[in-house]
């Protein structure tokens, strides 16, 4: 789905919840490397995630906000070196980002920025798929799997508000959904169908 924005501060928080998306994304692989004993590709992940975190402007988190979810991600990889609570390390982190406030302006994302944020996700999961279909990269296929896991979970969370704002983006992000769980059945590669 295709989301208009009309304004400059609408594609400024649509910019600003994408990238914090984002590193949802890259902690939702992380844990699903790690369920699947990938843990090399779990600590990778995380690191990945640390870039994103460190780019997100200073609108959007406070010196103190980017600290705390960096020690989260630190002490998730911790975690995985020593095979304990790495799920409940990386889940506190995800958890943490969402409950996060933004600072651009002090108020959340609208639903359009949203809806528009969990269309970034359904893409880059898309791409991911058509990209590990020709690479065979299970590493790939994990990020691409994250990207999907958040698109699911923030639609669950905020279809209401998508609903109110367009029945149509509802539907097509339902549709799409729906679509990448086929593509995506579990973190393995090897149980992924690739057409």
């Amino acid at each position: 789905p295709q989301i208009a924005v009309s304004s400059p501060v609408e594609r400024a928080t649509l910019e600003a919840t994408c990238a914090r998306i984002d590193v949802e994304a890259r902690l939702r692989a992380a844990l699903a490397a790690y369920s699947v004993g990938e843990d090399l590709v779990s600590d990778s992940l995380l690191t990945d995630a640390e870039m994103p975190i460190a780019s997100l402007p200073g609108s959007l988190w406070t010196n103190d906000d980017r600290a705390r979810l960096n020690e989260l991600v630190y002490q998730a990889r911790l975690a995985i070196a020593t095979q304990s609570g790495v799920e409940a390390k990386i889940e506190a982190a995800i958890d943490d980002l969402r409950q996060t406030p933004l600072h651009e302006k002090g108020s959340p994302a609208v639903p359009s920025a949203m809806a528009g944020a969990i269309a970034d996700q359904i893409e880059k999961a898309m791409n991911g798929f058509v990209e590990t279909r020709s690479s065979q990269d299970g590493q790939t296929y994990l990020m691409g799997y994250g990207h999907y896991q958040t698109a699911d979970a923030l639609f669950r969370n905020h279809r209401d508000d998508i609903q109110l704002y367009s029945e149509t983006a509802d539907r097509l992000i339902e549709k799409s959904l729906l679509l990448l769980a086929d593509f995506y059945p579990s973190p393995r590669l090897a149980d992924a169908d690739m057409p």
